[in-house]
């Protein structure tokens, strides 16, 4: 008995038909469009509170572990929100998310298995995230831990390592800021002083010695830095344990398997030397370098047009 041509072909055309569909529903995922608003999600056995802000491709905030909340992160990126839209949460312990349980809720690692799990939440198979510093870095371990999760990365400030080598440059080219660490750390360990007076102190350090070492213009800066954290109590608690989880920090090797398109954003006057970004744009195979010349740690905020028009760009928003 002869087989129906139209029958032979059927096994191809469903082929081709879930093929497509499967296309479809990645351009779906990337193109959901998210409600705006404030929420509460339970992720990893844990409440965490996330917020949507704007219109666009989605664009996920990577939070850094070291003790901030959403707002400084929003201050950053609120511009984006015109024509992106932009999902940030409270890690743990930080805003309206959970308190800390254990001492590892407040590690860079469980940051990333609430990221993954938000972005799971709100349906994403792939999405574009970004990070700042610390957040960065962190970014570099997510991204190259989960490369078929993330369709874009924007590493702002980063770095991909900091070794001993690194740790001495640093305290031979700021002296100053290595001994106002140093008082801080002393500070941190006095059982006299109360969480506030402890967070205080970390909060002088950033608007002082750090924004001296660390911007383009530092009178310019400072002002804008003190509102920038305006609403943020920061964590001396995520602080002393973010420095003892990375005292030395190295992921050269796993650049190579970060497949996202990848843009690095550097400054020209911040602390990190150049040579960390160029670092990173030779280790990530699909990524572009842009040096902001007049920024140092604080790209958003010392040259908002560029770092927005960048970002835009890269994500195909403007």
């Amino acid at each position: 008995m002869g087989i129906r041509p139209d029958l032979a072909l059927l096994p191809i055309v469903l082929m081709f038909m879930a093929l497509h569909q499967d296309q479809e529903t990645g351009k779906m995922n990337e193109q959901k469009t998210l409600k705006n608003g404030t929420f509460m999600a339970q992720l990893n056995g844990a409440r965490i509170h996330y917020e949507v802000h704007g219109k666009g491709p989605v664009l996920m905030v990577l939070p850094n572990a070291w003790g901030i909340n959403i707002a400084p992160l929003r201050a950053f990126y609120q511009p984006l929100e015109s024509n992106v839209t932009l999902v940030y949460f409270d890690p743990r312990g930080m805003g309206r998310s959970d308190p800390v349980k254990v001492d590892t809720d407040m590690s860079a690692a469980t940051v990333r298995k609430d990221f993954d799990a938000l972005r799971q939440h709100l349906g994403l198979s792939k999405v574009n995230a970004i990070g700042w510093s610390n957040g960065a870095m962190n970014l570099v371990v997510l991204a190259s831990e989960k490369p078929e999760t993330i369709a874009k990365a924007v590493f702002l400030h980063g770095i991909a390592s900091f070794t001993e080598e690194d740790s001495k440059a640093a305290n031979v080219a700021h002296p100053e800021l290595t001994k106002a660490y140093q008082r801080v750390g002393e500070a941190l360990k006095q059982k006299e002083l109360t969480d506030q007076q402890k967070n205080e102190r970390l909060r002088e350090v950033w608007l002082n010695e750090y924004v001296s070492a660390s911007t383009a213009n530092p009178a310019a800066t400072r002002p804008k830095v003190k509102q920038f954290l305006e609403d943020c109590p920061l964590s001396w608690r995520h602080f002393v344990y973010s420095q003892s989880e990375w005292p030395k920090f190295d992921t050269r090797d796993r650049l190579a398997r970060i497949s996202a398109p990848s843009l690095i954003l550097a400054g020209a006057k911040d602390s990190i030397p150049m040579a960390k970004a160029e670092e990173m744009k030779r280790g990530i195979p699909n990524s572009k370098l842009v040096v902001f010349a007049n920024s140092g740690h604080f790209a958003p905020i010392e040259e908002p047009a560029a770092f927005q028009r960048e970002v835009l760009t890269w994500l195909g928003a403007r």
